[in-house]
């Protein structure tokens, strides 16, 4: 019975470590981010903003340049498309 208890407590006393060793941790953590160590107000902030920015947009500016080609070119054979009906039914209206 008592080697029970004993494991509880080496398990809480590791838990209890770990908790404390994160938390030591944390403001380390916060300080390897990029953004949190710099001033306010900081060109190196704008900078970063502006690079996630276009990252964010980089595949919907691609995913639009791609589609608005498809459907160009979708549309131009259309034309042609209408276009050469409009030759044969001409053709056989005489």
């Amino acid at each position: 019975m008592k080697s029970s208890g004993l494991k509880l407590g080496l398990k809480l006393r590791s838990a209890a470590i770990l908790v404390g060793a994160i938390l030591a941790a944390a403001p380390r953590a916060a300080h390897a981010c990029a953004m949190c160590g710099l001033p306010p107000g900081d060109h190196a902030t704008f900078a970063f903003h502006t690079s996630v920015l276009f990252m964010l947009l980089s595949p919907y500016a691609i995913f639009a340049v791609v589609a608005g080609s498809v459907y160009a070119s979708w549309r131009a054979a259309m034309k042609k498309r209408r276009a050469a009906g409009d030759a044969v039914r001409a053709h056989h209206a005489r």
